[in-house]
């Protein structure tokens, strides 16, 4: 089929937002001719819905964040009808992503150098539904896409395109290069949104990292100290996991203060033990960290903190430690 004949896909109206298909963690890349291999970019994970020049910018738990990106808004409101999924990035003076960036530049409110790379396109009209069809064919309808809309959108949308090379290598130079990791990606596999995380999609990552939540910190006088993290256990409580120092996150001392609580959230794991004036927390916060690894007891070894998520809630954590 020609990539400029429009596929017709499930006649369903487009909804107002659409559950993400997110990848599976993997140490070992899948190779061959029936799969892909795409960076993994240091950003927030996006979808951009544009009908009739109406545009709807959703994070990866579906809240609007429309007004927060108006340049992106107003290109993709140029755009044929239609569902994008992909990542907003920053690029820093060399071109990479940085996530400091991104989150320094939504703070401001000064976004509209930011970038959207799409990567797959969920619905190309009002009632065409692509998700059945391939990742092949979605992918050759979403370059199409990007090209109606011309340069001048494409400068800000930005096609997604495999990388070439054997995966291990690739996953190395990406590693070299300072990015998060690699994502692969079955070509003949439809798009499979919601919690459950398909074979389809896997990812590997060049340092351990984990999504937790915050159930509660320490502070030395008036000084913050360590933040005590944990994630969801089978019984609706909290794990505990270890405690990392969080440098200096603006805003984060004030937030905590508002979930303060005096019961400890933490229900299992080796709970924290002696640690002097430690303050608990309602579990709604979210924390990217970095590790060396987990140890045999489910504790992090060598943890260092990445990023708060403002982007997720405690509900949507992965308890087997997948971020």
């Amino acid at each position: 089929m020609a990539a400029r004949k429009r596929v017709q896909g499930a006649a369903v109206p487009m909804p107002d937002f659409v559950p993400f298909q997110h990848p599976k963690m993997t140490t070992s890349l899948p190779v061959g001719s029936a799969w892909i291999h795409e960076v993994k970019l240091d950003g927030y994970r996006m979808q951009v819905r544009t009908e009739r020049g109406r545009v709807r910018i959703s994070t990866r738990n579906g809240l609007d964040w429309t007004s927060k990106f108006r340049a992106l808004e107003a290109l993709a409101g140029e755009l044929p009808d239609c569902i994008l999924d992909g990542e907003l990035v920053a690029l820093d003076g060399k071109g990479e992503p940085s996530f400091s960036s991104l989150r320094s530049a939504i703070a401001r409110g000064d976004t509209d150098a930011l970038i959207f790379y799409a990567f797959d396109i969920l619905f190309e009209g009002r009632d065409n539904d692509l998700r059945p069809y391939p990742l092949s064919t979605r992918k050759a309808r979403l370059a199409h896409v990007l090209a109606e809309g011309g340069d001048h959108i494409t400068d800000t949308i930005r096609l997604v395109t495999p990388l070439n090379g054997p995966p291990a290598a690739l996953l190395r130079a990406a590693c070299e290069l300072k990015w998060e990791g690699i994502v692969s990606k079955r070509l003949d596999a439809p798009y499979r949104g919601g919690k459950d995380r398909p074979d389809s999609w896997v990812k590997a990552k060049c340092r351990p990292s984990a999504e937790v939540v915050i159930g509660g910190w320490t502070a030395d006088g008036p000084a913050f100290g360590r933040i005590l993290c944990g994630v969801p256990d089978e019984g609706g409580g909290l794990r505990y996991i270890g405690s990392v120092d969080p440098g200096r996150v603006p805003g984060l001392a004030r937030k905590l203060e508002t979930l303060r609580t005096p019961q400890s959230p933490f229900t299992s794991g080796p709970l924290p033990a002696r640690i002097p004036d430690v303050h608990w927390a309602r579990p709604h916060l979210v924390v990217d960290i970095e590790i060396a690894e987990f140890t045999s007891s489910g504790k992090m070894r060598q943890p260092a903190f990445k990023r708060l998520r403002t982007d997720k809630t405690a509900a949507e954590v992965n308890p087997d430690l997948d971020a």
